[in-house]
């Protein structure tokens, strides 16, 4: 399935200015971005879920779509 993605950023989106997780560049105005999922965190519930493959609340990083797809 292919990543979602959000965007343009305007410029009052609360990243614009934050460095990206994955590349270290800042978010601007304009930019498109995904969500990365890193897996249920330390909620027990979630772990639980996860483990038997349904679904869960799973915690997550907004990176830029390039970084993520390559694209």
């Amino acid at each position: 399935m292919a990543p979602v993605k959000f965007g343009p950023k305007k410029e009052n989106h609360p990243l614009c200015g934050q460095p990206c997780p994955a590349c270290g560049e800042l978010f601007k105005v304009g930019d498109y971005t995904t969500l990365v999922t890193l897996g249920p965190g330390r909620s027990e519930e979630d772990q639980e879920k996860c483990r038997e493959g349904r679904a869960y609340n799973a915690v997550a990083v907004e990176v830029h779509y390039d970084c993520a797809t390559g694209e």
